[in-house]
């Protein structure tokens, strides 16, 4: 039987940075603008939305073992690159690795639907319960598999984005909110800018399991400015919505996120045809997740106080 640790790190959670930002984010929102919170719905929401990501980042690592896309060179395996490794190692077997992401499908949409059930107007968290699961079901499964057509970073950036923050919002208020719309925005292009990067090493290995993601359709170089367009405008929109209020000036201590994607910038720049050593371009995204999700919640929690 395999270890706790290895169905640990099967569920790849590192990059649960980004649904606890979402979560984190819509919740803070909440708070600081309809001094709104309920603790017991905020840690269901959370629980319901990693478990969500788990079963999204296990499924898709048993699709691509089967298709043989995890089958990467020794210099492209790294904590960024090739999933969980847990299949191709042999320390899961695909059946109990597919019965367990199975089980984590139905306990996020159990989490779901009974947050649906107690909390206000829970009609709106069916449907945006229904849209964010749908893109975690199909994010690699068939028929619509929209990793393998080059989808994957869209609806990474529309579900860790607006949908989870949005949800976490009406979890609190039983309502949606333009601001929380506005505020997810360059937390999404940011998240989708990981994936993207973390896509990036694998342009040429991808295509041979039938995975054409961006980076393998555009090649590196048009991948490297589509990076930068990413960050630019998620930098850009946070600016924008602050300066023409839709969101309060102090939105902009998510700011803190340029320093982490600075360093990002310019390894990419020098690196963005050699692996490993544009690692720190992936990790440096992911930190800008974090940084920027924690500026901009510390902002809507200081919104009572002033």
């Amino acid at each position: 039987m395999a270890s706790l640790r290895v169905w640990f790190k099967a569920t790849q959670p590192p990059s649960f940075v980004a649904s606890i930002m979402g979560v984190v984010l819509g919740t803070a929102i909440a708070y600081g603008r309809a001094a709104a919170f309920d603790l017991v719905a905020f840690l269901a929401t959370l629980a319901g939305v990693v478990a969500l990501q788990a079963a999204t980042n296990m499924s898709n690592d048993t699709v691509d073992f089967l298709n043989g896309v995890d089958d990467l060179p020794p210099h492209l395996v790294s904590p960024f690159t090739g999933g969980a490794r847990v299949l191709p190692d042999r320390q899961l077997t695909v059946a109990a690795h597919r019965r367990v992401w199975i089980a984590l499908y139905a306990i996020g949409g159990l989490l779901g639907v009974l947050l649906a059930l107690t909390r206000p107007n829970g009609w709106l968290l069916i449907l945006l319960g229904l849209v964010g699961g749908a893109f975690a079901v199909f994010y690699t499964l068939p028929p619509f598999s929209l990793q393998y057509h080059g989808l994957g970073d869209v609806a990474v950036g529309v579900v860790f984005g607006p949908i989870v923050t949005l949800g976490a919002y009406a979890v609190q208020t039983g309502a949606l909110s333009w601001e929380a719309l506005f505020a997810s925005i360059p937390l999404g292009l940011l998240v989708a800018a990981f994936l993207f990067v973390n896509e990036m090493p694998e342009h040429e290995t991808d295509p041979r399991g039938g995975k054409r993601t961006i980076p393998a359709r555009l090649g590196l170089e048009r991948s490297y400015r589509l990076y930068l367009a990413m960050v630019a405008v998620a930098i850009a929109f946070l600016v924008a919505a602050a300066a023409v209020g839709w969101m309060p000036w102090l939105a902009l201590l998510g700011l803190v996120a340029v320093v982490p994607l600075t360093k990002s910038i310019r390894v990419l720049r020098a690196y963005f045809r050699e692996y490993p050593r544009h690692m720190p371009a992936n990790a440096g995204t992911i930190q800008a997740v974090l940084f920027l999700g924690i500026g901009m919640t510390v902002a809507y929690l200081l919104i009572p106080l002033l």
